[in-house]
Order: C-alpha cells, then structure tokens, then sequence
C-alpha cells in the first residue's frame, strides 16, 4: 500500500499570467503558497482473482469497473493509462476541503495520484516531474482550461514566486520569509467560504469581456503586482500593505474575466467596512473562498458581516508532495 498527499494552495498575485497563451507571449509570474490541508490518495493492489472486476476505485462515487475504458472520472482513467496500469489496482481518494472552492484541489489530486502511482511501481518522481505530468494530464490530455500555477504548487509547495518564462519554462523561487512573518501574515489572514462551489474550467471557458490586448496588459499588470508582493514580504512593512495590494490584484482580475457575482461583491465590500486592508476572491472566481486580510481582533466583525459563513484559518509555506506511507 501507497498514501501519497499534496497541498492546496492560497494564490496571492499574479494568477492568470500562468497562462501558457499570454506567458509564452509575456511572461508571467505568480506569488503563491501551499498550505495545510490536502488531497490524499490511497494505492495498493487489487486481488482481482476472488472479484468480478479488476479495478476498484473510491471517490465521491464508488467505480468497479474490468478495464480503464470503463472509468468515469476522466483524471484517474487518463492517468492509469498514461502510466500502464490496466489492471489489478484499487485506489482510495480522500480530501480535506471540498472541491471547486478556488484552491487548486483538483490539481492537488492529480499530484497525489500521480506520486503515488508510480510509488506503487516502484518509481520514484521529483517535484519537478509530478508537476510537469500532472500539467499534461490536466492541460493536454485532458484538455482542461487552466493555468500551471496549482500543479506546480501542489508539488513543490512553500511559499514561491514562480516566474513563467516566454520559452514555455519556468522557475520557481522559495521566499525566505522570517519565522514571524509568516506568523504575522498568518493571523492576518481569513478565509470565508462562501458556500458557492464551481468547476474553474466552466468558469474560464466564459468569454473574455477584455479585448485581447488590453488582457495582455492588465495580466502583465498582475505580474507585476506578484513581483512586488515579494518585495512586501520581504520587508518589514506592515501586513495591511499587503491587503491593499491584494485589492489591487482584484480589482485588475475583474477587469478581464467574468469572475465575480453580485453578492460575492456584496460579501466583499462588507469585509473591507468590517476591517480588511483588503483581499480577493480565490481561484477562478464566481464562488469558493473569499480571503481577507484583516487585524485579527477584526476577524470576528468581518465574519459576522458576512452572515457567519464557515471560515477556515490556514498554515502557509506548507511542504509539497509526499509519499506518507509506503510498505510493499
């Protein structure tokens, strides 16, 4: 048996410049971190020989099927057959948040899956490497609209700049954040979930209200907002800073994607009387976590101004990848 697990993300500037049709173009970057909640993915054999199907598979349904062309869940079945693994294979999937919430679960999956399987055959994967399969899973067989930033993330986790290079490549940059910054941005930071859960590519896949080279230049904006994060983090300027340049980075979103309703506008402007510096909303937008940044003695103030919807307080610079268990 193989348990494998990855973290979500919380992506603070620069989204959208991940983008392979504007960073290829461009250049991109995105300020971003793991943090402490994950996919978990469970691998072991399967003893076909005393069942009638070959395959056993535990979601949010349960699949027993003889053969991958009978799998439903499009990740799992194009990842068994990218790596050859046809049969006599039983797979548990389990979550520490819900789905389509802004924070790159799905992705986080694709990278547990990924390490663990080939952990199963006896391979050992880099970071480098479960992020780049994991992006050709998502993005190339399966065709899925998205950015890179969440495999990437959800692989090597920390708390990084990554820079996307107009080559197509990429790097990505640990920040050496002090011990008390991380703390100070932690208390800083609330999550509001606001109940509202969307699949990103039906998000992404809505039409552009920007034309295409004014999106060019507001994504080139926030990038640049991305860069100067860091030199936020970085320095010893209060974490209020910080949410005012994260309001920066949402107003610019909504400049060029449909990715905003009314009541999340409603919710949003209610967190920033009730305290915020400021903030946005995570992931593709139209619904999953609100993120403020906030004095934490505001924390209970914005919580109820938004009508006591569930919040989640969150560790950052959470470790990438890992095979947590493994015994043959």
């Amino acid at each position: 048996m193989v348990i494998a697990r990855a973290p979500v993300r919380v992506s603070f500037l620069g989204g959208g410049s991940d983008f392979p049709d504007h960073f290829k173009q461009h250049g991109g970057a995105v300020l971003c971190t793991a943090v402490n909640r994950f996919a978990n993915v469970t691998v072991q054999p399967f003893f076909a020989e005393y069942f009638d199907h070959r395959i056993r598979l535990a979601y949010r349904r349960n699949e027993e099927v003889n053969g991958t062309s009978e799998i439903k869940h499009p990740a799992i079945r194009t990842a068994l057959e990218k790596l050859g693994i046809l049969q006599d294979i039983e797979m548990h999937v389990m979550a520490d948040l819900p789905a389509r919430t802004g924070l790159g679960s799905s992705s986080s999956f694709v990278v547990a899956m990924l390490h663990a399987l080939h952990a199963h055959c006896g391979r050992f994967r880099s970071a480098r490497d479960l992020a780049d399969e994991a992006i050709e899973v998502e993005r190339v067989l399966l065709n899925e609209a998205g950015g890179w930033q969440d495999q990437i993330i959800a692989a090597h986790g920390g708390f990084n700049l990554i820079n996307f290079r107009r080559d197509g490549g990429y790097e990505v940059q640990s920040l050496p954040l002090a011990v008390e910054r991380i703390a100070g941005l932690e208390s800083h930071m609330l999550l509001v979930y606001t109940q509202i859960q969307r699949d990103s590519f039906s998000v992404l896949g809505q039409k552009c209200p920007a034309r295409p080279e004014e999106k060019a230049r507001v994504l080139d904006q926030m990038a640049n907002l991305a860069r100067q994060g860091v030199e936020y983090l970085m320095s010893d300027r209060p974490i209020a800073d910080f949410g005012e340049l994260l309001n920066q980075g949402w107003e610019l979103k909504k400049q060029v994607g449909l990715v905003t309703l009314p009541e999340i506008d409603a919710w949003y402007q209610a967190g920033l009387k009730a305290g915020a510096t400021g903030g946005k909303l995570l992931g593709a937008g139209q619904g999953g976590f609100l993120l403020f940044i906030a004095p934490p003695e505001r924390h209970a103030a914005i919580q109820q101004a938004l009508g006591g919807r569930p919040v989640v307080k969150l560790r950052v610079n959470a470790p990438g990848a890992q095979i947590i268990f493994s015994q043959r």
